[in-house]
């Protein structure tokens, strides 16, 4: 991603997640917030990427807006993402009944958790690490939509390339790292070097009792 923009891929997921809320029967993983977070230029700019696929390079083939409405819809029924993050939240449940207090969700992107599962916030502390231009992004689409932030809910912004979770997650006075804690790391690893990945995994931010899910 580039240094002063959002994640696409984060809003890609978004979308995903959205469409598969709205349209799907049965649901793998109903994120009926999803749609609300994502800006409408910001889904301008996903059906612009997708009218540059190679599919639409032939120059005798005009690209109309069902075209791009096609390929979004046919984009979104990847389930990859919708399993995840079912599996994320199925397992966070499971840790929570077996005492996990924090929840950190790296990379957290357009992540909804925290406004829809109002009922596991009064038991966790959920912070959510993400680039800061990616984070901004989403703070500033909270604030069009007026919403109120959780009392349990922080944000820390992070560039994985550059900083250390542990450095990151200091910054937070909430963050305790002796507590026992869950992470999810999902849609993220792909982007970054092994020494990067393993550079967060082996930080002494991460208490030894900690669970993680990473895709």
């Amino acid at each position: 991603m580039k240094e002063d923009k959002a994640s696409l891929s984060a809003i890609m997921t978004a979308c995903i997640r959205a469409h598969h809320s709205m349209y799907d029967t049965p649901k793998i993983f109903d994120d009926f917030l999803a749609c609300d977070l994502i800006p409408q230029e910001a889904l301008l700019s996903i059906k612009q990427h997708f009218s540059k696929d190679k599919q639409f390079n032939d120059p005798e083939h005009t690209v109309t807006p069902s075209d791009q409405t096609i390929t979004l819809a046919s984009f979104t029924k990847s389930t990859s993402v919708l399993s995840r993050a079912r599996y994320t939240e199925d397992v966070l449940e499971e840790a929570v009944r077996q005492g996990v207090k924090q929840y950190v969700i790296l990379g957290a992107g357009l992540d909804t958790f925290a406004f829809r599962r109002p009922e596991m916030m009064d038991c966790l502390e959920v912070f959510e690490v993400d680039h800061p231009a990616t984070q901004n992004l989403k703070l500033h689409r909270l604030a069009e939509l007026g919403c109120e932030h959780p009392a349990h809910l922080h944000f820390i912004p992070v560039d994985f390339t550059k900083e250390n979770l542990a450095t990151a997650l200091t910054r937070s006075p909430y963050y305790d790292p002796s507590v026992k804690s869950f992470f999810s790391w999902l849609g993220v690893t792909m982007y970054l070097t092994r020494e990067e990945v393993f550079s967060t995994l082996r930080s002494d931010s991460v208490p030894k009792s900690s669970d993680f899910c990473i895709s």
